[in-house]
């Protein structure tokens, strides 16, 4: 075919001539070089893109929030009253292309009226049949390590259990609360003591007794939650995932930005969430 025929110069051709031919039709090289750095820099955004992009997380929580106390645990390991339990409707999303590994979630709690704060961690998934059930018949199945797939997202309902207070003794088993119990009605058997036994664990309500007495401030400690009737609690929700291991990974991770948020307690008598039913939280405000 001519178009693809090279052109033959004459013998007598001058330098000049191959010079300006070859100017001429150098800018098709020059087009194709365009066209090919072009491609090069699409498919390594596509590489970028598909495969080697860091994991990028975000975490998302609705307002349909459900708080119960679990009555459920053995008496060696239950506290008094029971566990509290925040159910919370999670989504975390992966926007990189990188699978992402979850080690674990938190849920910081702080009670400004009180002063009490929990730290509890996601122990528990749910589905509906827990919404269902009623106190021990409640479905739940243990929480593993996430890993969220590149370009994916996670979805479940969490449940976070406490796993230490500000104040120390407000997870102190039954058990040795009933042994305390025991000690104060021994020490103070002439007073108006009343004691009652329940599924949640021992309830103690001292009457007549002085105001200075070293073990009230004890008995409430023992008893303390960090959201009781028409409270409201100041919530941060944290994803924990493993530090990057390589230089790089280091310089390009980003951090799980955590989410916060307030949750408000109806007016519902304590009696009842005593016994273990579950209550839907009021959002107060915040970020979700």
């Amino acid at each position: 075919m001519r178009l693809f025929r090279r052109r033959a110069f004459a013998r007598d051709a001058s330098a000049n001539d191959i010079a300006t031919h070859a100017a001429v039709h150098s800018g098709g090289v020059q087009v194709t070089a365009i066209f090919s750095a072009i491609a090069l820099v699409f498919s390594a955004y596509s590489l970028w893109e598909t495969s080697l992009k860091q994991a990028d997380l975000s975490v998302y929580a609705t307002g349909v929030v459900t708080y119960e106390r679990d009555l459920s645990a053995d008496e060696y390991i239950q506290p008094a009253g029971g566990f509290e339990v925040f159910a919370v409707p999670i989504t975390i999303a992966n926007a990189g292309a990188r699978d992402a590994p979850v080690l674990a979630l938190q849920l910081d709690v702080s009670n400004p009226k009180t002063g009490l704060s929990a730290r509890f961690e996601a122990t528990y998934t749910a589905d509906a049949a827990y919404f269902a059930g009623t106190g021990a018949k409640r479905p739940k199945t243990p929480l593993s390590a996430l890993v969220i797939a590149g370009r994916s997202a996670w979805t479940g309902i969490v449940l976070f259990y406490p796993v230490n207070y500000s104040n120390g003794k407000a997870l102190t088993p039954v058990r040795k609360v009933r042994d305390f119990n025991d000690q104060l009605r021994k020490k103070y058997a002439n007073e108006s003591i009343v004691s009652s036994s329940s599924t949640s664990g021992v309830t103690m309500r001292i009457e007549k007794l002085p105001d200075d007495m070293p073990e009230r401030a004890e008995l409430d400690a023992y008893r303390a939650k960090v959201l009781n009737q028409n409270d409201q609690v100041d919530v941060t929700l944290k994803v924990i995932s493993p530090a990057p291991s390589g230089w790089l990974d280091r310089a390009l991770a980003a951090p799980v930005r955590p989410i916060t948020f307030t949750l408000g307690m109806p007016d519902i008598p304590d009696d009842r969430v005593a016994r273990g039913e579950l209550v839907r939280l009021r959002t107060a405000g915040g970020r979700l």
